[in-house]
């Protein structure tokens, strides 16, 4: 039995929720699917070579995942920044209520202090997996182009 593969156009995304209005909308991923041939061949046949137009078309979407990935990184720095000077803040204001002897409200904002620093660990931390996949896209996309232009 052979099999054939195409790759099919993506299903058009549901329908928003109410409260999810103001989220960007994420592209469906393009869906793979093998249609089996009752035809008796034995060996499927030989993959078509690469087009130009489809070298082109995979080149594009390598290109946008990149930009889309470092768009990611860059906005996810800018949090880090801002939380890392709210986490300062929290720090001097527990500082002055410890001098003015408002204990209780020095705690509560050591507390707050400590969620924004563990909310910093994982940002740091996607931070540097949205670069690893950043650089991984790079490297799939270099062949591509080496293949598109030689």
């Amino acid at each position: 039995m052979a099999f054939a593969s195409s790759l099919v156009a993506p299903l058009p995304p549901p329908p928003p929720a109410a409260r999810a209005g103001w989220r960007r909308a994420r592209a469906a991923p393009r869906r793979l699917v093998l249609a089996a041939s009752s035809r008796g061949g034995g060996s499927a046949p030989a993959p078509d070579p690469p087009t130009f137009d489809r070298l082109r078309e995979q080149l594009l979407q390598l290109h946008a995942e990149a930009d889309l990935t470092q768009s990611k990184a860059n906005s996810a720095r800018v949090r880090l920044v801002r939380l890392t000077e709210a986490a300062e803040n929290l720090k001097k204001r527990a500082v002055v209520s410890v001098r003015m002897g408002r204990e209780n409200e020095a705690v509560e904002l050591l507390v707050q202090k400590k969620k924004l620093t563990n909310a910093l660990e994982n940002i740091k931390e996607r931070i540097e997996l949205l670069d690893k996949l950043s650089a991984k896209i790079s490297e799939k996309f270099s062949p591509n182009f080496i293949r598109l232009y030689i």
